[in-house]
């Protein structure tokens, strides 16, 4: 399949198709909605069209990042609950220093738990009579995108499409780096709390990541993908989003060029308008 790869400066528009049936509002409202996995009570938000419970519309969750928190993804989740999506953010358990859902000495946190709390997050939001299940798209960035990716590897029926913001695909490799350094020769021996890219973190989350094979994974996702990769990200190489576009059965890249690792207004008038269009694309 021939890849697509779009490259935008900050000043880029991009257009977008205003025939599709979703009913744009500009009475949004943001309330609180928990989630429960096992013991843990996810912290999270529901920002949408005020009368959006006597309705049915498509969902987008948007997964953090390593370190950051639901508050980090305000302007993502307000303009999509105007173009008549309901936006759910959440904390991951573990996932910040500043978590809302608990596990702020971040030692009981890997990739893998992040995907059990977006399951979690996924399957009781699906029961929701307000939410299209034939329409619910993931929205991760970094450490996010890499737990949205893996979910919807496992769920193909469930993920209709799949929005990634430099995708933290590289901390596989950061994760093998750290796991030689500690020159031992079983994962069974890697101590309870470990310094990884000058975190504090538990031996969980190395030990999870080495169970993954990432490129595997990324083939696995049949839908729809948009990556949106910056050119000067220091923590996530730009070659990690081409690479990936070329394992995805169907993605697109779009560059923003000068673009780091962190969301702000230069990146998103790029990434928002991209977004966008992609999402009302699909319906």
């Amino acid at each position: 399949m021939e890849k697509r790869s779009t490259t935008q400066s900050s000043s880029s528009k991009t257009t977008t198709d205003s025939s599709m049936t979703l009913q744009p509002s500009e009475d949004i409202i943001s309330e609180n909605y928990m989630v429960q996995r096992e013991d843990i009570d996810l912290y999270g938000v529901i920002t949408a069209s005020r009368n959006y419970k006597a309705e049915k519309r498509p969902l987008v969750i948007i997964s953090h990042g390593f370190n950051n928190t639901l508050e980090d993804y305000d302007d993502y989740a307000d303009a999509l609950a105007r173009l008549g999506f309901i936006v759910y953010r959440f904390d991951f358990y573990g996932g910040s220093t500043r978590s809302k859902s608990g596990g702020t000495d971040m030692l009981a946190m890997s990739v893998l738990t992040e995907k059990r709390d977006l399951s979690a997050v996924v399957e009781k939001l699906s029961k929701e009579s307000f939410v299209n299940t034939g329409a619910i798209a993931l929205l991760g960035a970094s450490q996010g995108g890499v737990v949205s990716t893996l979910f919807a590897a496992e769920n193909p029926t469930v993920i209709k499409n799949l929005v990634l913001i430099f995708p933290a695909f590289v901390l596989f490799d950061d994760v093998k780096e750290t796991y030689a350094n500690l020159g031992i020769s079983s994962t069974d021996q890697i101590p309870a709390v470990i310094t990884h890219k000058n975190d504090q973190l538990g031996a969980i989350y190395l030990k999870g990541a080495l169970e993954v094979d990432s490129d595997n994974e990324i083939k696995k996702v049949t839908s729809p993908v948009l990556i949106i990769q910056g050119t000067e990200d220091d923590v996530v190489p730009y070659q990690y989003a081409v690479d990936a576009n070329q394992l995805f059965p169907d993605s697109e890249l779009v560059t923003v060029e000068g673009g780091g690792h962190w969301i702000d207004s230069n990146f998103n008038q790029v990434a928002l308008p991209a977004i966008e269009a992609f999402l009302k694309n699909s319906f």
